[in-house]
C-alpha cells in the first residue's frame, strides 16, 4: 500500500467516524425531544398506585383522616387537586362534576383574557398560577371530560406554559422563583406529552443565565458546596424543592427519566443531597409542641429569624415544607434517618403551604410505611466556604438529635441572594 492510498484510508475512517458521531448525536437530539405517547393517570399517580394509596386509607388510621381532610377542602373551597384527589380516591361523581364544572370555568374565563394579552404589557399575568396542580388535577380526573372539554382545558393548559416562558424574556425575578415557572411549564408539559415544555423546564439555558433555567442548569450553577441552595435558605425549602421533587416525580413516570438518581457534573449536586442540606444546618431536637418536637433550623438572610409586624419572634423549624419533602426523599431513597424525621408526626399531617405546590398532603399520596423504630441520622458539621457557614457539633452520632448536645453555625460573610449585607 503506498503513501497516498493509506492517506486517503486515515481521511475517510475520519470523515466516517464523523458521520456515525453526527448521526448518534442526531438520534440522542431526536430521542431528547421524542413524543411520549400519554396515560391519564400518571403524573404523579397512576392507576395501580391509586389502588394502593385506597388501601393505605382502609389500613391506616392516620391516612383515613388525611383522605376526610382532602375531602373538607373539596367540599367547603371546590379546591381543584382536593376535588380530583377525593374522585379517584372515592369515586364519587360528584367530585368529578365540580372538578369539570371548575377547570372548565377556570380555562374560558382565562382563555378570554389570554387571546387578547400583550405579554409585554402584563409580563406577570397568570404567571403565578398553581399551573402544577391544576395539571395533576386534569391528570387524575381526565375520564370525567368530554373530548370537547379535553381539548379546552388543554388549549388553556398549553396557552399559560406557553405565555410564562414569554413573560420570563420579558421580565425575570429571582433565581427561586424563575425555577417555580420552570418545574411548572415541565408539569404541564408531561401531563400533554409536550417536549417543548419538558425540555424548557429541564434544560432552559435562561436567557438570564443559568441559575434561570430549568433543572439542569439550575443544579449545576445556583447549589453550593453540593447541597445548599445559593440564596438564603428557607427560599428553596419553600419555593423550589418540593417543585424540584414533583419534577422528578412527573419525569419517572413518563419516560422513566431518573432526576433522583442525578449528580450535576458541575457542582456535584444531587435532589438526595438537597435534602441532607437542610439536616446538616439543623438544632438539636426541642421538646416542644404536641407531638414528637420540633427540629430548629439555622438559617439567614430574608425570611429568616426576625420579628412579626406585631413584635412576635419568628424562627424558622423544618416545618411542613419540609416534612412533605422528606415524605417524597424516604419514599425514593429509603434513609432511616428521614424516617426518624418523619416518625415525630405520628399523624403524617405535612401539608406544603407555600411555593404553590403540586401536592396536597403528600403522606396521604406517596407517604411509606415506616420502621417500627426507625434510628435518627447521623448528624457531621464542616465548614461550607462557598456558602459562607460553619456546622460545629460537639457530638456528630445519631445521639446528637436528643442527647443534648451542643451546635453551633458560624455565618463567615460570604454573599448570598436573600441575604443581609450588614
Amino acid at each position: 500500500m503506498n503513501r497516498n492510498t493509506l492517506h486517503w484510508k486515515i481521511v475517510w475512517g475520519a470523515m466516517l467516524f464523523v458521520l456515525m458521531a453526527m448521526g448518534t448525536v442526531a438520534v440522542a437530539q431526536e430521542a431528547a425531544g421524542k413524543k411520549v405517547a400519554v396515560r391519564h393517570p400518571n403524573l404523579l399517580l397512576n392507576q395501580e398506585e391509586i389502588e394502593q394509596v385506597k388501601n393505605k386509607v382502609r389500613e391506616n388510621p392516620w391516612a383515613a383522616r388525611l383522605l376526610e381532610r382532602v375531602k373538607a377542602a373539596a367540599e367547603k373551597d371546590e379546591a381543584a387537586l382536593e376535588t380530583a384527589l377525593s374522585y379517584v380516591l372515592t369515586g364519587e361523581t360528584k367530585y368529578a362534576v365540580s372538578l369539570r364544572k371548575r377547570l372548565i370555568r377556570e380555562a374560558r374565563e382565562q382563555m378570554a383574557h389570554y387571546e387578547k394579552l400583550d405579554v409585554k404589557a402584563e409580563p406577570e399575568w397568570g404567571r403565578w398560577s398553581w399551573w402544577g396542580a391544576t395539571a395533576w388535577a386534569y391528570d387524575l380526573g381526565y375520564d370525567a371530560f368530554t373530548a370537547e372539554e379535553r381539548t379546552e382545558v388543554e388549549q388553556w393548559l398549553r396557552t399559560a406554559a406557553r405565555t410564562i416562558i414569554a413573560q420570563e424574556k420579558v421580565l425575570t425575578t429571582t433565581p427561586n422563583l424563575v425555577f417555580c415557572e420552570h418545574w411548572r411549564v415541565g408539569m404541564i408539559g408531561y401531563c400533554l406529552g409536550e417536549p417543548e415544555f419538558i425540555e424548557w423546564g429541564l434544560r432552559d439555558p435562561g436567557v438570564h443565565g443559568p441559575s434561570r433555567g430549568g433543572f439542569y442548569p439550575v443544579m449545576d450553577t445556583m447549589i453550593r458546596d453540593e447541597q445548599f441552595w445559593a440564596e438564603a435558605p428557607i427560599y428553596a425549602l419553600h419555593y423550589d424543592v418540593h417543585g424540584m421533587f414533583a419534577l422528578a416525580e412527573a419525569a419517572l413516570r413518563y419516560d422513566g427519566t431518573d432526576l433522583f438518581q442525578y449528580v450535576s457534573p458541575k457542582s456535584g449536586a444531587s435532589l438526595k443531597k438537597l435534602v441532607d442540606g437542610y439536616l446538616r444546618m439543623a438544632f438539636p431536637l426541642e421538646r416542644t409542641g404536641p407531638k414528637g418536637g420540633s427540629i430548629r433550623l439555622a438559617t439567614f438572610g430574608d425570611g429568616s429569624t426576625g420579628c412579626s409586624i406585631t413584635g412576635r419572634l419568628e424562627d424558622t423549624f423544618l416545618d411542613e415544607s419540609f416534612m412533605a419533602v422528606l415524605e417524597l426523599a424516604y419514599k425514593r431513597f429509603h434513609d432511616e434517618g428521614y424516617a426518624w424525621v418523619l416518625s415525630l408526626d405520628p399523624d403524617r399531617e405535612a401539608y406544603i403551604h407555600r411555593g404553590r405546590p403540586a401536592f396536597s398532603y403528600v403522606a396521604l399520596t406517596h407517604g411509606e410505611r415506616l420502621p417500627e423504630k426507625p434510628q435518627p441520622p447521623p448528624a457531621p458539621g464542616g465548614l461550607y466556604d462557598s456558602m459562607g457557614f460553619a456546622v460545629i457539633r460537639s457530638d456528630e452520632s445519631p445521639d446528637y438529635w436528643t442527647a443534648g448536645g451542643l451546635a453551633a453555625v458560624l455565618r463567615l460573610g460570604t454573599s448570598v441572594g436573600h441575604g443581609h449585607e450588614d
